[in-house]
């Protein structure tokens, strides 16, 4: 693969992506619609660099030569023909996604590889959209993507085994740790997984158990932000088409919300429009940390996302189920993963229960593997893993 990538989007994770492959050695083709998108894009990566400057991260002598490696575009015939790899990062919405796949199908040399940075959608229907569909693969970043150090390679139904391999390589190359994902599936691993806690939440709130201030002071005392603020952080029109894409795909239990409807229908979006569940109009919202609720706890959060897990295992889509606890402590704020709490599985079946019952959600309804699943070895499979990525680095 050549050591030119193109990037198509110049978002949050468009211009991260970009300035990774950068600090990697890598020169990037970064495109957007709209020359201000290039510009803020641009002036991010600057910031970003300044930050790893004054942390000696980076080198200040190295910062032109980093900048330089990143050209800013507007139209397609500005990509270099030499480009081996394209990353698609815009918008969450199929149609959109499958024009860029399109046109990039129409420019790109045949060698070239076309991956999606989508955290939901389908790259197999993305894959249709090209002539090349063994040459796409999902390359799924976590955000941001300079900070955060695993990406998950997803197959789709038509990737081949050497597209496959090749996006592994390259994910390597660039210092981040590829986790290998078998089978195309919603949400693929750690959005999936973590599913069914957002619809757990919705719920909370819906049914007037806790407000979301005071799910986020509970989840203060063990995380940097509350799943609430982190919603509004990502957008609420994004979790909402997130919610719908997976009702659609795996069931009516994961549909969104009453109260996140109304609050996208009012354009309250969270931290981009200045409000969404918290008020964002003077920066980071100020939670009252004071009044958390007594009526759940995280564990709550941690045994759905447990169940659902195993649906995962159960579907073939990891070859080892240590690898979902990998991702998600490479991949999130949880550096513990989820697996630990299978140490005391009846607690867990019992809980489960208790939400499927008292919240009638049959996908909270334990699994028949929790009562058998051995307990994934994080610390084993973590060091598989990193043993094939510095394999893949010395090729």
């Amino acid at each position: 693969m050549n050591q030119i990538c193109a990037i198509i989007g110049g978002g949050d994770m468009g211009h991260g992506i970009a300035e990774v492959c950068a600090l990697a050695g890598i020169d990037v083709y970064l495109k957007d619609i709209k020359q201000e998108f290039l510009d803020t894009a641009v002036a991010h990566i600057r910031t970003s660099l300044d930050v790893f400057t004054r942390k000696g991260r980076v080198k200040a002598g190295d910062v032109p030569s980093i900048l330089s490696r990143i050209h800013p575009c507007l139209e397609y015939g500005a990509i270099s023909p030499e480009v081996g790899l394209a990353i698609e990062a815009v918008p969450e919405i199929m149609a959109l996604k499958k024009k860029v796949f399109a046109d990039l199908d129409k420019i790109l040399p045949k060698s070239a590889i076309i991956a999606t940075n989508t955290s939901n959608l389908s790259i197999t229907e993305l894959a249709s959209a090209t002539s090349r569909s063994g040459s796409v693969v999902g390359m799924h970043f976590f955000n941001p993507p300079v900070l955060m150090d695993t990406v998950e390679i997803i197959k789709a139904k038509t990737t081949t085994v050497e597209t496959f391999d090749l996006a592994r390589f390259f994910v390597s190359k660039i210092g981040k740790l590829p986790i290998p994902i078998l089978k195309d599936t919603p949400g693929f691993v750690v959005n999936r997984v973590q599913a069914p806690a957002q619809v757990l939440l919705g719920k909370i709130v819906e049914h007037g158990v806790a407000t979301p201030e005071q799910v986020d002071a509970l989840a203060r005392k063990v995380l940097p932000m509350g799943p609430f603020e982190t919603m509004d952080y990502v957008g609420l029109d994004i979790v909402k088409h997130g919610m719908d894409y997976f009702a659609e795909k795996l069931g009516k239990e994961y549909a969104t919300p009453r109260w996140i409807e109304d609050l996208v229908a009012a354009k309250h979006l969270g931290k981009k429009t200045g409000k969404g569940i918290f008020d964002w109009s003077s920066g980071r919202p100020q939670i009252d940390l004071s009044n958390p609720t007594d009526k759940f706890t995280m564990l709550d959060l941690i045994v759905v996302q447990i169940n659902e897990a195993t649906k995962i295992v159960a579907e073939g889509i990891v070859e080892d189920a240590a690898y979902i606890d990998v991702a998600i402590a490479n991949g999130t704020g949880n550096k513990m993963g989820i697996f630990g709490m299978l140490s005391d599985r009846q607690v867990v079946i019992d809980r489960l229960t208790h939400l499927a019952d008292t919240l009638h959600i049959e996908m909270f309804r334990p699994t028949a593997m929790l009562s058998t699943m051995p307990v994934p070895n994080m610390r084993k499979a973590s060091k598989r893993l990193r043993q094939e990525y510095l394999e893949l680095q010395g090729r």
